[in-house]
């Protein structure tokens, strides 16, 4: 039976796919870490898991996805202002990502939600800490989101080719 056909095994996947992504969350804030030089980037590697819900699973996944990925990340890592920034700038990316899916290529769409992503983490930063100053920061940020929504996009194309039997839910990965 197709994956499409089974809302059991649609949850199963969804509930693997999110415990992925916390778990590349948790290592993904230990990197940026040790990338202090570049205050507020993180690699996005969770994201991945996110990108292929949607591709495969649906908006709706997706959006589960980030909510419990976001709000268990921000539980563990002790820090939840980053719950703010991490739903914001998530639900901001998967919507772009959602909008351009049928028409343009899974990394296409990738680079999209990375530099949408990061946008709108400055907008609200600049709204969180009445400093508009803090948007001096988004050239930086955006250059930043277009390399690692190209990397996130690429390593789904991967993930998307190992995986028997996948169907898409919107468009394909290749465009």
């Amino acid at each position: 039976m197709p994956l499409q056909d089974n809302k059991t095994k649609k949850f199963v996947l969804a509930a693997v796919l999110c415990g992925v992504a916390l778990a590349l969350s948790l290592v993904d804030n230990a990197v940026s870490s040790a990338i202090a030089f570049l205050p507020g980037f993180k690699l996005g590697l969770a994201n991945v898991m996110s990108l292929y819900a949607l591709y495969t699973l649906g908006l709706p996944y997706a959006m589960m996805i980030l909510l419990a990925r976001s709000f268990l990340t921000a539980l563990l890592s002790g820090n939840l202002t980053m719950l703010l920034f991490s739903l914001t700038g998530g639900a901001a990316s998967i919507l772009v990502m959602f909008a351009l899916a049928r028409v343009v290529s899974l990394i296409k769409a990738s680079v999209s939600g990375g530099i949408t992503h990061n946008c709108m983490q400055v907008l609200v930063a600049v709204l969180f800490t009445s400093t508009p100053q803090t948007a001096y920061y988004l050239p930086v940020l955006i250059g930043m989101g277009a390399v690692s929504g190209f990397a996130m996009g690429v390593i789904c194309r991967l993930v998307v080719r190992k995986m028997p039997n996948t169907k898409f839910v919107y468009g394909t990965y290749e465009k």
